[in-house]
């Protein structure tokens, strides 16, 4: 087993609640700080697990109040537009991103230069964290109205009473909250790696270029557009050309990136990227090295506002 396969196999472990040492594990496949980052994927955890289950009571209290099924059928919309748990697990994502992103990017950015430290994130980033965190819990909160609103209709149809109906949802739905809370924070954190780890290959002088790497297989087959992207090596600023399985052409920054890739292309991705050192550049003054990673932050900057403009103005019609 390699040490991806060894680090994928620990991830579902600890999602099992199973006895084992992801902390050193994360470490062996080259994830920074792997202590804080248990402390913080429990913490997080623990949140969402409270923002669900407070959820969860809210939506079987409505059940014991509604004198039927069809009754509760009739309220479900309101209840449904009242349920802020995605405000609340955005808030919980937002809070981790924005907190341990600069310490992350600097670890990833001494691995390579022991003398430079991130000071500042680049607006991209700091993007992805507001806009990430509020998808987040929009996804979450749509995943819990989504199974109560198809076991509503299936029930329906079938003339099930309410409490066939409450006992479904709860025995075989929503009541997973501590399973699904574990399995979101311990993505979430990883995934917050990625992008630090992306913030440090940016701001990094000596780092070039970047590479895919696609890694080992474990309970999944791999997917062949990965296998065929897994070598390339582009320009660190340009995203990856990958092709989906669906036949549409996306453009990821990196591996799992969340504002490029479907759900289809992310899940159970275990892909890398790393970043292409230039041997020449470490060996400037660490005055240069400062100046060069500031123009870095500088140009990132700009060409985002640049990418935003584009965007807007796509979609708004103008040419």
């Amino acid at each position: 087993m390699d040490g991806w396969d060894k680090l994928i196999k620990a991830i579902d472990a600890y999602i099992a609640k199973e006895d084992i040492d992801l902390e050193n594990i994360l470490s062996e496949a080259g994830f920074v700080d792997s202590g804080d980052a248990i402390i913080e994927i429990s913490d997080i955890e623990a949140k969402i697990a409270r923002a669900l289950t407070a959820e969860t009571r809210i939506i079987n209290r409505k059940l014991n109040e509604s004198v039927d099924l069809a009754a509760f059928a009739e309220e479900w919309p309101d209840i449904a537009a009242l349920d802020n748990v995605d405000e609340v697990i955005a808030k919980i994502f937002f809070d981790s991103f924005n907190a341990n992103m600069q310490k992350l990017a600097t670890s990833y950015i001494k691995q390579i230069d022991p003398e430079l430290t991130v000071s500042a994130i680049t607006q991209r980033t700091t993007d992805w964290v507001q806009s990430w965190s509020e998808e987040l819990g929009q996804l979450m909160k749509l995943n819990t109205h989504a199974t109560v609103e198809r076991l509503l209709t299936e029930n329906l149809r079938d003339g099930n009473s309410i409490v066939d109906f409450t006992r479904q949802l709860m025995d075989n739905g929503i009541r997973n909250e501590w399973y699904r809370a574990r399995t979101a924070s311990l993505t979430e954190m990883l995934t917050a790696h990625s992008v630090a780890q992306q913030e440090a290959i940016m701001q990094n002088p000596a780092c070039e270029d970047k590479e895919w790497v696609h890694t080992g297989e474990h309970r999944n087959k791999p997917r062949e557009n990965h296998v065929d992207l897994g070598g390339t090596i582009i320009r660190k600023d340009q995203p990856f050309s990958l092709i989906g399985k669906n036949g549409n052409t996306y453009y990821p920054m990196y591996p799992r990136d969340s504002s490029e890739l479907p759900a289809s292309e992310r899940i159970n991705c275990h892909c890398i990227h790393r970043g292409i050192v230039n041997a020449n550049v470490l060996g400037l003054s660490l005055e240069e090295r400062l100046e060069l990673q500031r123009r870095a932050i500088a140009d990132d900057d700009g060409a985002w506002e640049r990418e935003l403009d584009a965007r807007n103005r796509a979609k708004a019609g103008i040419e």
